[in-house]
């Protein structure tokens, strides 16, 4: 363990962005509880409050979820209650950054946090951001049924939301994928017609895994202590990370212990001193 532990050691880039990302929950919670907004633990911030009360030792990013409703109203009032050095980021609001269908972020303006996807040729905000998903109710369908349309509306939707090369195929995606994406989309609320919406989990163009959770099994909110705070949880976390990772208080292999940003800077102003270029 203590060899995991050391991944984040305190003064590391990683943990550094791991205390940033966790005041940004602090602020995000006590706009919440002003306004009286529901929103919880999602993912794998979810599973790190359940096994390491704390962030998963390798985890980069930060995910929470809200209610359609409420996430409406956060979006609202977000960019004038957040305190200076935060913002609200949307493809509304920070044009190149793709952020939209269901989800909205909080990114840390005076830091720096790159991505594998992130686009240098756009000026958006690349700072240490906290992801925060859109959650709506589901019917109940077989996990077969939802896995086939979740993953044909993700794969048309998600294409739209990076820059691609100019080539024939993308011309052709282009062109079919509007098609193809609300072919999809259609039939799969025509399934949904008539039946008891009992589930909930975020928007099917952002839910890339996992499977609609129980209302029953989601509220009334439970609380967790994250980081030596206690936050809002689902009522049965287990039930939602057996859903998402099988065995989830089993370890991964170190293979798959990774950080996924590229690069991490928790101060802009001292960012050429952690830059170390690949070899």
């Amino acid at each position: 363990m203590d060899e995991i532990n050391m991944i984040n050691s305190p003064g590391t880039p990683l943990r550094k962005a791991q205390e940033i990302m966790l005041e940004m929950l602090i602020e995000f919670d006590r706009i919440c509880r002003k306004h009286r907004l529901t929103y919880w633990l999602e993912w794998g911030t979810l599973l790190g409050a359940v096994r390491h009360k704390g962030f998963v030792p390798w985890d980069d990013d930060m995910d929470l979820a809200m209610p359609a409703e409420d996430f409406e109203k956060f979006m609202a009032i977000g960019q004038t209650e957040l305190s200076d050095g935060y913002m609200l980021q949307t493809e509304e609001l920070d044009r190149g950054s793709g952020v939209c269908g269901g989800l909205f972020r909080l990114r840390h303006k005076n830091s720096l946090l790159i991505g594998a996807l992130d686009d240098f040729e756009k000026g958006y905000c690349k700072g240490i951001a906290v992801d925060i998903f859109k959650e709506v109710p589901y019917p109940t369908v077989s996990r077969r049924t939802f896995k086939f349309f979740s993953r044909r509306i993700n794969k048309s939707h998600s294409f739209f939301r990076f820059s691609q090369k100019l080539t024939f195929k993308n011309v052709i995606s282009a062109l079919v994928y509007p098609i193809y994406n609300r072919f999809y989309l259609l039939l799969w609320r025509i399934i949904c017609i008539g039946r008891k919406r009992n589930r909930m989990m975020p928007e099917i163009n952002k839910a890339t895994y996992g499977y609609p959770t129980l209302l029953s099994d989601i509220f009334p909110l439970s609380e967790i202590e994250f980081e030596g705070h206690m936050f809002p949880a689902p009522k049965n976390p287990d039930v939602r990370l057996k859903d998402l990772y099988g065995d989830y208080m089993t370890m991964p292999p170190p293979e798959k212990r990774r950080i996924h940003a590229k690069f991490i800077c928790p101060d802009t102003a001292d960012c050429y001193n952690n830059f170390t270029p690949d070899k």
